[in-house]
Formats: structure tokens, sequence, C-alpha cells
């Protein structure tokens, strides 16, 4: 794994636990299935991640970074890593 792969998880893990997640998703109003289907995991996965029940791991945990900073970038709200 390289190093900008471990920062990702890093900041994937902060935010689904700090709930930042689950605001950045529903203020983008996509639902737990659409954010599902980009992870390529099941809704439930998300809905546990987003409640802090687990963390995101490997590949999913970084399609999960991938949407999440694609949604800050609309914003304009997220630093660039």
């Amino acid at each position: 794994m390289v190093r900008t792969d471990v920062l990702q998880l890093v900041w994937v893990r902060d935010a689904a636990m700090s709930g930042s997640a689950r605001q950045a998703r529903t203020e983008a109003r996509l639902t737990l299935s659409e954010i599902a289907e980009l992870c390529e995991v099941d809704p439930s996965t998300v809905w546990r991640w987003e409640q802090g029940k687990r963390a995101p791991r490997g590949e999913a945990a970084l399609r999960y970074a991938r949407v999440l900073r694609a949604l800050a970038s609309r914003d304009s709200r997220e630093p660039a890593a």
C-alpha cells in the first residue's frame, strides 16, 4: 500500500466515524444505496460505516474516500489531499 492510500484510509475512517461522511451524503441528497453502488458494497455496509459500527477497510474504503472527496470538491469545502 502506498503512502497516499494510507492517508486516504485515515481520512475516510475519520470522516465515517465523525459523521461528516453521512452529512456529505445527505447534503448531496444521495441514498445509502447510491453510495454503496459507487463503492461496490452492500448498503448495510455504508450504514455501518456511517453509524460508527465498522471502520471502512481495504479497496472499498479507498472507493468510499474517492466518492466523499468528489462530494467535497463539489462544495469546495474539502482541502486537497
